[in-house]
């Protein structure tokens, strides 16, 4: 009896903290109290600074691709467009969308305007691309596909094929049409559906 008596006070005692390590608890949670929250608000402080003052986010980054124009065979890449301050409209589409050759015409219009060089707005710092290859429905648009369309409608900008069909979703697209304005490898302007002539030149205009 007397050895679990024993025992017991021997546990009580051990879960007594010593007056050293007690005397250190009260010291540190002292300071914690007095520069504590001032710290903080110097955290926050000069977080609020660096949002409003210094940080400035960017357009997100356009993906690269190499691919090849449906009608001609030639190898079109991102990387030889996408800089050195030329603007480029990407265009995401399928052959059989109703919207895509409703917009075929637009688009057509926009590159007389800017991209015929017997147009008085013709500028060398403008490009049009076209990108199929994707799924509507059971059907996913083939390079056939793809330049038939493109003669169908005339259009002289090239036509590309994304064999992988994959492009048009890294570029956060998921209908038809889908078009994106791409200057100094940043997406300025991103949007879909069908854009009347008026609605395109506009973004075009603020960033030629």
């Amino acid at each position: 009896m007397a050895s679990k008596r024993k025992r017991k006070l021997e546990k009580k005692a051990s879960r007594q903290v010593d007056p050293k390590m007690q005397a250190r608890r009260d010291s540190f949670n002292d300071i914690l109290w007095r520069f504590g929250p001032p710290f903080v608000a110097i955290i926050i402080l000069l977080s609020v600074i660096f949002v409003v003052f210094i940080y400035e986010p960017g357009n997100p980054k356009p993906e690269p691709w190499k691919l090849e124009e449906a009608s001609t065979g030639e190898i079109y890449s991102s990387d030889d467009y996408y800089k050195d301050n030329q603007l480029v409209l990407v265009e995401f589409f399928h052959s059989e969308c109703g919207h895509c050759n409703n917009q075929a015409p637009i688009l057509r219009d926009v590159y007389n305007n800017y991209m015929s060089e017997s147009s008085e707005n013709y500028t060398s710092s403008f490009h049009m691309f076209s990108i199929g290859g994707y799924k509507l429905s059971t059907n996913t648009d083939s390079k056939n596909d793809i330049s038939s369309f493109k003669f169908k409608h005339t259009l002289e900008w090239p036509h590309l094929y994304d064999s992988s069909g994959e492009l048009m979703r890294e570029y956060d697209f998921n209908s038809y049409p889908a078009m994106a304005l791409i200057k100094n490898n940043e997406i300025v302007y991103y949007d879909t559906g069908t854009k009347t002539y008026e609605q395109l030149t506009l973004e075009i205009e603020k960033h030629l």
